[in-house]
């Protein structure tokens, strides 16, 4: 049996659950998995389509594993970005996106960036992709990640 995580938009009380793929992505799983829960507040990506991130503390940090810009409705990724290789950037950047539509490239001003896909929502997750899509009008929502054990 798999582990799985719970996105929560915290104020709405509305919850998706998503299969970690620890075969497939064995170090970003297992460095993740570290710290949660983790809560912060996630926002519409600009240049992406069909995207929201929750920016982290880049102590949490982990290399590219399996990277890729090709990613699918429900894939949940991690990225972490060094200030200097990309334009706009003040700080370096670690985080936590995921897609809701099929419209989505993870992108920056200067074109695509690869993220580790570790996790893939499973099951109805209608209400949570509309409150996600909403955060393109509504601006910032709380947000918080758990590890569901079985």
């Amino acid at each position: 049996m798999g582990k799985y995580i719970e996105l929560e938009f915290v104020d709405q009380k509305i919850k998706a659950r998503a299969r970690l793929l620890e075969e497939k992505m064995p170090r970003t799983c297992s460095e993740l998995v570290k710290h949660l829960p983790l809560e912060g507040t996630a926002t519409h990506a600009r240049y992406s389509g069909s995207e929201v991130a929750m920016l982290l503390s880049t102590e949490i940090k982990t290399g590219r594993e399996k990277a890729t810009c090709a990613v699918q409705t429900g894939d949940i990724a991690y990225v972490w970005l060094n200030r200097d290789d990309h334009y706009g950037l003040e700080d370096d950047v670690s985080e936590i996106c995921w897609f809701y539509d099929r419209d989505s490239t993870p992108a920056m001003a200067e074109g695509p960036v690869r993220v580790n896909v570790f996790a893939s929502i499973e099951g109805n997750a209608e209400a949570f992709y509309k409150a996600s899509a909403d955060t393109r009008i509504t601006g910032v929502k709380r947000v918080r990640i758990s590890l569901i054990e079985e």
